[in-house]
C-alpha cells in the first residue's frame, strides 16, 4: 500500500484559476490511480508555465510511477530546484522517489536536505527512517521530538513523525517506546470503517459463490500474458513473492494494481441493475456467461499488461485485498495462479499497525479492528478454498523466508515456470517499490521479521482478544502448518 506523496503550492505564470483547476484535477486523476491522465494534465500546465513547482513535482511521480525513469523524474526535480531552492517538498519528493528505486543512501541524504530546510516536513522523516537503519543518537530524535513539542503542526503531519520515531525507535531497540508513537499515530487516525459492513460483503460473497455453483465454474479464457494474483493480508509478505517472482525472465511485475475490484463491482453492480427484480446473487449469475467473463478478462489484462515494466509471458498482480475477489478470479481465468501468503496472525496485525498505509485500509488504524479483519479474512480463504479445491497454492512466510529454496521451487512449478536461480534473489531485482515493504523488499531473504511480535507482546492484548485469545491463535497456527 503506497504512501501518498503531498506537494507544495507555489505562484506561477497564467490564469490562477486555470492553474488550481488543473493541478486539482490532475491529483485527483493521482489519487483514483489514473497515472497518465495526471501526467497529461502536469504536462499541459507546463506548457504554458514551465516553472510551476507543484507541477514539476507532480510530473516527476507519474513519470517514475508509469514509467520507473527515475533519471527523468530527478531532472524534474533539478528544475524545481532551481526556481524555489528553499522548497522542502522537492527534496522530500527526491527522496520518496529515489527509496522507490532503491537508492537509500540517496534518499537519506535527500530527505535530511528537507529536514534542514523545514523541520516541520513530515514526510521527510517517513523517507528517512524508511530508507535507512537509525542507530541511538542519530539528531533525527532531537529533531522530531523538537518539532512534535513546538511545532503547530496538523494531526496529519504529526501522525506521520509518530510512526517515523516508531520506526526509528524500533531500530535502536527501543520496543516500549516505538510502540507508544506508533499508537500515539494510529490514534490520530479515523476510526475503521463499521466492521458490519465488511462483514455483510463477505456473507454475500459466501451467498453467490456456493459450492454448487463453483462446481460449474472453470475459467472462461486463458490470456496472454497470464495473471499470477499474490493475495493474502497486506504486511503478510506478498512484496517478497512478487519480488522472487518477478526475478525471473518469464514474469514480469504490473505491482498493486486495482482493475479486478474495480471490475468486480462494476460487473456485479450492472447485473442487478438488469434484473432488478431478481435475487442479487441469481441476476449476477446469469450475467456470468463465458462470453461475459471473457470480455471481463480483456477489459482486465489490457491495462495490467501495459503497467508492467517488460512484456513477458506472466504478469503479476500483488493487490494482496483481491482475497476478496477470488470467486471471479477463478471463474474468469482458467490458467491463473492464484498464491495466497499466510503469516502469523500477530506478526501480521503488528506490521499492519505499525504501516500507517495511506487510503483504504482503515483496519489497521485500530488493534481490536485488526483482529476482526483478520478473522473475517480468514473465514472467506476458508471458503474460497472449499469452494475451489486445489485452486489456491498456499504459501506460508515464515516457510518462504526460511527455506526459500524448496518453496519457491514449489511456487513456480505451480505457475508452470522452469526454475531460475535469480528467484532466491530479489534483492537484486529491478524496478519500482511503491508498497510499505520497500526497503525490506531490496533486502536479503532473512527470517528477522519471523515472531516479532513477541517483542511487543505486552502491548498487544486489544488484537490478541479480537482474534479470538491464544487458543484460537494457536488452533489457526497448527490449521495453516498442517
Amino acid at each position: 500500500m503506497a504512501r501518498k506523496i503531498t506537494y507544495t503550492q507555489t505562484s506561477a505564470r497564467g490564469s490562477k484559476g486555470s492553474r488550481a483547476d488543473l493541478l486539482s484535477r490532475a491529483g485527483q486523476l493521482f489519487d483514483k490511480g489514473d497515472l497518465t491522465g495526471a501526467n497529461t494534465l502536469y504536462a499541459q500546465l507546463l506548457a504554458t508555465d514551465p516553472d510551476n513547482t507543484r507541477a514539476l513535482i507532480g510530473m516527476a511521480v507519474t513519470t517514475t510511477r508509469r514509467s520507473g525513469d527515475t533519471a527523468a523524474a530527478l531532472a524534474l526535480l533539478d528544475r524545481a530546484a532551481s526556481n524555489a531552492p528553499d522548497d522542502s517538498h522537492i527534496p522530500q519528493t527526491r527522496a520518496a522517489l529515489l527509496n522507490e528505486a532503491g537508492d537509500f543512501e540517496g534518499a537519506v541524504a535527500a530527505a535530511r536536505q528537507a529536514l534542514a530546510i523545514n523541520p516541520g516536513c513530515a514526510l521527510a522523516y517517513v523517507n528517512l527512517t524508511d530508507s535507512t537503519k537509525i542507530t541511538p543518537g542519530d539528531p533525527l530524535f532531537d529533531l522530531a521530538l523538537n518539532t512534535l513539542r513546538t511545532a503547530d503542526l496538523p494531526p496529519s503531519d504529526q501522525l506521520l513523525i509518530h510512526f517515523a520515531l516508531g520506526k526509528a525507535y524500533q531500530d535502536c531497540g527501543d520496543h516500549d517506546r516505538a510502540f507508544r508513537h506508533i499508537d500515539t499515530g494510529n490514534a490520530l487516525k479515523p476510526d475503521p470503517d463499521p466492521f458490519a459492513q465488511t462483514q455483510a460483503v463477505a456473507d454475500r460473497l459466501k451467498s453467490l459463490f456456493t459450492p454448487a455453483y463453483c462446481a460449474t465454474l472453470n475459467g472462461a479464457s486463458k490470456t496472454t500474458p497470464c495473471p499470477i494474483f499474490i493475495i493474502g493480508m497486506p504486511r503478510s509478505g506478498t512484496t517478497l513473492l512478487d519480488r522472487m517472482l518477478a526475478a525471473h525472465p518469464q514474469v514480469s511485475s504490473a505491482g498493486e494494481r486495482r482493475e479486478m475490484n474495480q471490475l468486480g463491482t462494476a460487473f456485479f453492480a450492472k447485473a442487478q441493475a438488469a434484473l432488478p427484480n431478481l435475487p442479487a446473487e441469481t441476476a449476477i449469475r446469469r450475467a456470468m456467461t463465458g462470453e461475459a467473463l471473457a470480455d471481463l478478462a480483456r477489459a482486465y489484462i489490457t491495462p495490467v499488461a501495459k503497467a508492467a515494466p517488460t512484456p513477458r509471458p506472466l504478469v503479476i498482480d500483488k493487490m494482496p485485498l483481491n482475497f476478496w475477489n477470488v470467486g471471479l478470479i477463478a471463474a474468469t481465468f482458467a490458467n491463473a495462479p492464484i498464491l495466497h501468503l499466510r503469516r502469523h496472525p500477530l506478526d501480521t496485525g503488528l506490521s499492519n499497525y505499525a504501516a500507517n498505509f495511506r487510503t483504504g485500509l482503515t483496519f489497521s488504524n485500530r488493534l481490536a479492528a485488526l483482529g476482526q479483519y483478520f478473522r473475517l479474512y480468514d473465514d472467506l480463504m476458508s471458503h474460497w478454498e472449499k469452494v475451489f479445491p486445489g485452486r489456491i497454492t498456499p504459501i506460508n512466510y515464515e516457510t518462504l523466508v526460511s527455506h526459500p529454496e524448496r518453496e519457491i521451487r514449489r511456487i513456480l512449478t505451480a505457475c508452470g515456470l522452469d526454475w531460475n536461480d535469480s528467484c532466491l534473489h530479489p534483492d537484486q531485482t529491478e524496478g519500482m517499490i511503491t508498497t510499505a515493504s520497500r526497503w525490506q523488499a531490496r533486502q536479503k531473504i532473512t527470517t528477522a521479521s519471523v515472531d516479532k511480535w513477541r517483542r511487543y507482546e505486552t502491548h498487544l492484548a486489544p488484537l490478541i482478544d479480537a482474534l479470538g485469545g491464544m487458543d484460537w491463535i494457536e488452533d489457526y497456527e497448527a490449521r495453516r502448518r498442517a
